[in-house]
Order: C-alpha cells, then sequence, then structure tokens
C-alpha cells in the first residue's frame, strides 16, 4: 500500500492531469461556441484547481510533521538513467513554481471578469493566462513524474515512514 507521503504527491498530480484536461475542454468548447460548456468545463477547472492547492498544502504539512522539511528532494539513484536529468527537472521545474505563483491572481481576474459579463476583458486577460495555467498543469504532472520514476518520491517516503 502507499504511504501518505506517495498518496498525497499522487493525488496532486492526478488533480493537475484533472484540471489539464478540463482547460482542454473550455478551450475547445469556447473555440466551437458554446459559451455554456465553456463556463461549465473552466468552472470544473478552478474547483479541481482549489482543491489541488488544498491537497498540495497538506502535502506540505506532511511532509514538514515527518520530515522536517516541506519538499522533497530529486535524488534518483545514481546509475538510473534519472540520475543526468536534473538539469532538465530544475529547467521544468523553476519556471512551473515562478508561473503557478504569478497566474494564480490572474486566474481568479479572469473568473470575475467573466463572472461580471466583462467579457471583452476576459478574453484579452485568458489570451495570456490561459496558456500559462495549462503549462503550469502540465509541468505539475511532468515535476511529478520525474519525482515518482526517479525513486524520490520512494525514497522520502521511507524517510518519513521512519
Amino acid at each position: 500500500m502507499a504511504s501518505t507521503t506517495e498518496l498525497l504527491s499522487r493525488s496532486v498530480a492526478g488533480l493537475n492531469a484533472l484540471a489539464t484536461v478540463f482547460l482542454l475542454i473550455g478551450f475547445a468548447k469556447i473555440k466551437a461556441g458554446d459559451r455554456a460548456g465553456h463556463g461549465k468545463a473552466m468552472g470544473a477547472a478552478v474547483l479541481t484547481s482549489a482543491i489541488f492547492l488544498a491537497v498540495y498544502l497538506a502535502s506540505k504539512v506532511h511532509l514538514w510533521v515527518a520530515l522536517g522539511r516541506t519538499n522533497i528532494t530529486y535524488a534518483p539513484e545514481p546509475t538510473s538513467a534519472w540520475a543526468g536529468l536534473k538539469s532538465l527537472y530544475l529547467l521544468i521545474l523553476i519556471p512551473h513554481v515562478i508561473l503557478a505563483i504569478v497566474v494564480t491572481p490572474f486566474i481568479v481576474r479572469a473568473v470575475w471578469l467573466a463572472k461580471q459579463g466583462r467579457l471583452e476583458e476576459h478574453k484579452k486577460l485568458t489570451r495570456w493566462v490561459f496558456p500559462v495555467w495549462l503549462y503550469v498543469s502540465v509541468t505539475g504532472v511532468v515535476v511529478w513524474a520525474f519525482m515518482e520514476f526517479s525513486g524520490s518520491l520512494a525514497l522520502a517516503a521511507q524517510q518519513a515512514a521512519k
């Protein structure tokens, strides 16, 4: 059975993946002229992202309680194929984190504009907010994959179990 560390990490990744699906559905709906379907899909993306944030913060609290730190270190087995990928991992992780922080208030603003019926402003804002949000969602899953498949997540789970 998976540890709490692994379950939380996999839940975060799953929620990121689900948000990506809703974002893509919302994009397809608006391109097809289906505003109602777009609103429902984007509402689901916002809700999924809010749940993601709660689970992500819970995972940070768990790591703090279990390990005295809030992050899992990228530490693949030295002989694995993942060992040579740390630079690529950081190249994906750093913009992911920065953009996730930066885009969040703009997502809230985009939702507010849509709810207010200020669709031209909403459209103008979402021209750049949408691709950034999509990038953050996709790279969240990629970052998790690095941690999961490099053995770094399992190592952290073992350390937390001690």
